[in-house]
């Protein structure tokens, strides 16, 4: 009995500890929980992609039903929320769905103060008006994914697109490819033209095709000109990225400019469906398999020949 005594308070207490430790087993599941948020609200359209490349539905994003418009893949769900413009977003829309983490662009960097009193912020930023922006994309994909607790879905995404790009170079292997003139209209007289620093240059360069855009280009890689500006490029084939501007169309005519010049007299112009300029890895991916489909396309229609 009074061994027993002895022992009693020493197991009290080891008993005292053991509780004390299962105690704190929720507070680091709750810790673990809030280092990977799952509630976020996105206002970049590239941001976005990522977001949903990484397998994550956004409860709010900038200016969702233009996304839908002029991104489109990944396709957001039905029930992801508009919270307005992407650099001045709704701030009381933004706090109705109670977010974890906000996730913003240099664009929109004068909200950032008022949306961190909401949630935290993180800038997520692909141009920077140097380098490669797929391999800008791709950095801040693997970044985005830490905070977010989706590395392994990243990687995934990572090692999907090389194998895309290499399967798709070797379509192409083989046949002398035209150089290319990457454009979107803004309206009947002006056009974006993409160089090699833009989203769209960096896929043409992986894919093996030549850029005929070498003149000089802003931030974002790409030249704003007036039409005529084409007619310079005789050698040059055509690529229009959608969406196309209301009253402008790309049949020939002789009253345009458009329509006089030689690519578009000569049938060497390729119409693509609408893909992010701006975006991620997924936009770059996008772009570049459609691209391909519509060289390979014509290439099988004229017998091998590599115009289109």
């Amino acid at each position: 009995m009074k061994l027993l005594a002895t022992l009693l308070p020493t197991a009290l207490r080891h008993a005292a500890i053991a509780l004390a430790c299962l105690a704190l087993v929720p507070s680091v599941a709750h810790a673990q929980a809030a280092a990977a948020p799952e509630r976020l609200v996105v206002l970049d359209w590239t941001a976005t992609a990522m977001v949903r490349s990484l397998g994550i539905d956004p409860v709010g994003v900038g200016d969702a039903d233009l996304y839908r418009i002029w991104v489109g893949q990944p396709p957001l769900s039905q029930s992801t929320g508009d919270v307005g413009l992407r650099d001045t977003p709704s701030l009381e829309a933004v706090a109705s769905l109670k977010p974890e983490l906000i996730i913003v662009s240099p664009l929109g960097a004068a909200a950032r103060s008022a949306l961190q009193r909401i949630a935290p912020t993180r800038e997520v930023a692909v141009y920077s008006g140097t380098g490669d922006p797929l391999r800008h994309a791709e950095t801040e994909l693997q970044a985005l994914a830490k905070v977010v607790g989706r590395e392994a879905q990243a990687q995934a995404v990572v090692t999907r697109a090389d194998t895309e790009f290499a399967s798709l170079r070797q379509r192409l292997a083989g046949a002398a490819m035209p150089r290319l003139l990457v454009i979107q209209f803004l309206d009947k007289r002006f056009v974006r033209v993409y160089g090699p620093s833009s989203l769209f240059g960096g896929v043409l360069q992986r894919l093996g095709l030549g850029n005929a855009w070498h003149a000089p280009t802003n931030g974002w890689g790409f030249a704003l000109v007036g039409v005529e500006r084409l007619a310079a490029f005789t050698d040059a084939e055509i690529v229009v990225v959608d969406p196309l501007p209301s009253k402008v169309t790309l049949a020939p005519d002789t009253d345009s400019l458009w329509g006089n010049l030689p690519a578009v007299k000569q049938g060497r112009v390729k119409r693509l469906a609408a893909t992010w300029p701006f975006g991620d890895l997924t936009a770059a991916q996008r772009f570049a398999s459609l691209l391909v489909d519509a060289i390979s396309g014509n290439r099988a229609a004229d017998g091998g020949n590599a115009r289109f």
